[in-house]
């Protein structure tokens, strides 16, 4: 099925495989990065944060159109679930069984793993010591097994939409946290970090730019490396802004999701009347399923990481 998102990351980067080639370059020696730990970084980054994630865009993509396409006696039986998979690709199986994901911090590198790295800092945390957004998308992927159980079609697009926003809540972050490490660093640093900032910066800039080209750009001069000029111009607050501003306007949900983090208030001044927070459904049947399932069967996956 046509994938309207995928679509926004190929018209901002003019190419189908950019993921490839910024990832080719890296380990070819061929880009602007030359330090060991930033060709590392922009590979990993780019990998997980990207190109899987896209890949889980996919699957849900293909979860609405088989609901869509199935017969209402029969429904839909395939071999391979696709919000399995598309769980698989944004959790991880290092991740483990336990809702939440794994309590060590250092297993998972994945959507998961970074919203759960950053909910202490951000002060997005819930009751039960892991991520708010992360507790929302396992609610959201819940919701969409049963949508499609149920041919419950309208709901399932919305519950797949839904988890691909929340995705970002922990990209975001991350960014954020970046640009507050990073902002006194100097033109010839080879730090990791610069690496990390434009790899995730990239995983979000595409849905900034779609919104708000001009935010974009001003998000690019701060986070995307230039040889020969120094870090973060604008400073990590203004930058932080930046991204409050451009969650909330590619994503139409509530800043508040991202919190905030030592002087840095990303949503200060963030206005958007149309943002919501949450999907909006006619209340289709909520059945738990073992989230085994999907964590302990695909660790093929996830084993570069």
């Amino acid at each position: 099925p046509r994938n309207p998102f995928f679509d926004i990351y190929v018209a901002y980067h003019n190419e189908k495989d950019y993921g490839d080639k910024i990832i080719r370059a890296a380990l070819s020696g061929t880009s602007k990065w030359t330090a060991s730990q930033q060709i590392s970084a922009i590979t990993t980054t780019t990998a997980a944060y990207q190109i899987l994630f896209l890949e889980a865009v996919t699957k849900l993509k293909i979860a609405v159109q088989e609901c869509k396409d199935a017969d209402p006696v029969v429904g839909v039986n395939p071999v391979l679930n696709p919000i399995d998979e598309a769980a698989a690709l944004l959790i991880g199986s290092m991740e483990g069984a336990r809702l939440g994901g794994s309590s060590d911090l250092e297993d998972g590198q994945l959507i998961y793993n970074v919203a759960n790295r950053h909910a202490f800092q951000f002060n997005t945390i819930n009751r039960d010591q892991y991520a708010k957004a992360v507790s929302t998308i396992e609610d959201l992927l819940f919701a969409a097994r049963a949508e499609l159980d149920a041919l419950d079609c309208i709901d399932l697009e919305l519950s797949a939409e839904s988890i691909l926003k929340y995705a970002m809540v922990g990209i975001t972050q991350a960014c954020i946290q970046l640009a507050v490490q990073n902002e006194d660093l100097s033109e010839f640093s080879t730090a990791q970090g610069l690496a990390e900032a434009e790899g995730l910066s990239l995983a979000i800039l595409p849905l900034i730019h779609n919104a708000n080209s001009a935010l974009a750009s001003d998000i690019e001069a701060n986070m995307i490396r230039l040889p020969g000029e120094d870090p973060l111009p604008s400073g990590a607050v203004e930058v932080g802004k930046m991204f409050g501003l451009g969650f909330a306007q590619a994503l139409l949900l509530e800043c508040d999701n991202l919190g905030s983090i030592q002087r840095v208030d990303p949503c200060e001044g963030v206005v958007c009347p149309q943002c919501t927070d949450g999907k909006t459904t006619s209340g289709a049947p909520f059945v738990t399923w073992t989230m085994g399932f999907f964590l302990g069967t695909w660790g093929l996956l996830t084993i570069m990481w």
